[in-house]
């Protein structure tokens, strides 16, 4: 590890590329793949932290002595050395709790946690926390203390949860309550949803990426599912076209919540299905990784979608068919008229409405002879005529016997029918000269002529 050295030297140079770069090379001699620990880690500790106390790239420093003390993949050193080699620079370290600097002191915040040696530490963090006006601080000083002494740290975190406390701090507040073991509430549950979506108020912060999953997670792992439970539900339930962030955030920890416990994720499918229209949620997403891994979950769609409840099966019926179950196409057929989301999930279309292409459904005999009744139903508009055609010209010649309907539409769908007539009637001699005729007909209007012309071509 010869070029340790030259590495160390270059973090202290003004220069800000060549101190950029020596990072760089730091991480990737000391830090194998971004957290494996060797011995060169530990002989290096001492010198990165007086380079913190010399002021040099300190917060990046601190950042990565937590790394390192935080490290659990050891190479070649006894475990636990790599943690002990950091907290023997606690006296180096503690002093910059109280840096000019409010990054330097989030990051030593940091630093120090990970150390856990709530003996040298707890009470230096506690009492920065009685002093600390950044709101990134506090919220930090709440991870690190919690971490040291749940117990201990109760009454900080009671004061987190205040309303006169900044969002962060109150979010930070939120997520260690579960390790404290201080009761979850339901005031606690609207709290958190009221400050959803979390990911955008916690701040930039080491501790955590998107608090809400992890607060779900923390909730399960402390034994608490029915409460993990009650606050994903109610982030799902959050309304309003301006809380869409919130449900967003509510189906990732619905994600958390089904991994840590598959039993739930029968009871949040009807919750995620009032989602599958609500941009960005990614339920519906989130339905298909339990369906293909869960064959419960797939039971529990197939279940839903022959419910009474016919929006809640229209919604579980477009997820099958999204999804190519062979349940669907049954399903389809015994209920068409009543779902028109399923039927429009049949195709897949480009955002200015044009199909793009039909999913494979195979042609049944029910499922043409409902299509064939509804095609000709009154009151039966342009957007379903072309899911209902669409599913017609991906079948052909094999929708045969829907040709009669098809010549009676032909007048209300002048620019689609006579492509799908082409391609059905190919080949066929039954009905050919009724179609012929029909097309014939429709060439010299104003509206569909061309598209009359084009199928005739096609067909002679």
């Amino acid at each position: 590890m010869g070029e340790l050295p030259g590495v160390l030297r270059a973090l202290a140079s003004t220069d800000v590329d060549t101190s950029q770069e020596a990072l760089e090379e730091l991480y990737g001699l000391l830090l194998d793949l971004g957290s494996t620990v060797t011995p060169a880690t530990v002989q290096a500790v001492p010198w990165i932290a007086r380079l913190c106390a010399a002021g040099l790239r300190t917060s990046a420093l601190l950042f990565f002595l937590g790394r390192v003390a935080a490290s659990e993949e050891e190479q070649d050193i006894p475990p636990g050395a790599a943690r002990v080699s950091v907290a023997a620079q606690l006296p180096v370290l503690l002093p910059l709790l109280r840096h000019e600097e409010a990054e330097v002191r989030q990051l030593a915040v940091w630093a120090v946690a990970q150390c856990r040696s709530p003996e040298n530490s707890w009470e230096a963090l506690a009492a920065r926390w009685e002093v600390e006006e950044e709101s990134s601080v506090r919220r930090d000083l709440l991870f690190g203390c919690v971490l040291l002494d749940a117990l201990s740290s109760r009454r900080l975190v009671s004061t987190a949860l205040s309303v006169g406390e900044r969002d962060e701090v109150r979010l930070a507040g939120l997520v260690v309550v579960p390790d404290t073991g201080l009761p979850w509430t339901a005031e606690l549950t609207a709290a958190t949803v009221s400050l959803l979506p979390a990911s955008d108020r916690i701040g930039q912060t080491p501790w955590i990426t998107d608090p809400f999953p992890d607060l779900v997670e923390r909730l399960v792992q402390r034994g608490r599912p029915g409460e993990a439970m009650d606050v994903v539900t109610a982030a799902l339930r959050a309304e309003g076209e301006d809380r869409a962030d919130a449900r967003k955030e509510g189906v990732w920890g619905a994600g958390k919540l089904g991994e840590h416990l598959p039993e739930v994720r029968l009871r949040l499918l009807p919750l995620l299905l009032a989602l599958v229209d609500d941009p960005g949620t990614a339920a519906e997403r989130l339905m298909n990784a339990w369906r293909k891994e869960d064959g419960a979950v797939e039971r529990g769609l197939v279940h839903l979608a022959s419910g009474e409840d016919d929006v809640l099966a229209d919604r579980a019926l477009s997820v099958l068919i999204a999804a190519d179950a062979p349940e669907a196409t049954a399903l389809l057929a015994r209920h068409l008229p009543n779902r028109p989301r399923a039927l429009a999930a049949t195709v897949v279309s480009e955002a200015g409405g044009r199909i793009r292409y039909v999913r494979p459904l195979a042609c049944d005999p029910a499922l043409l002879e409902a299509i064939r009744a509804r095609l000709v139903a009154g009151g039966v508009g342009a957007e379903e005529a072309g899911h209902l055609l669409g599913l017609l010209e991906s079948w052909g010649p094999q929708a045969r016997s829907a040709i009669p309907e098809l010549l009676a539409v032909l007048p209300r769908f002048p620019r689609r029918v006579p492509e799908v007539l082409a391609g059905v009637a190919a080949g066929v001699d039954e009905y050919r000269e009724a179609v012929v005729d029909a097309l014939e007909a429709a060439v010299g209007r104003p509206e569909g002529g061309e598209a009359a012309a084009a199928a005739l071509r096609r067909l002679t």
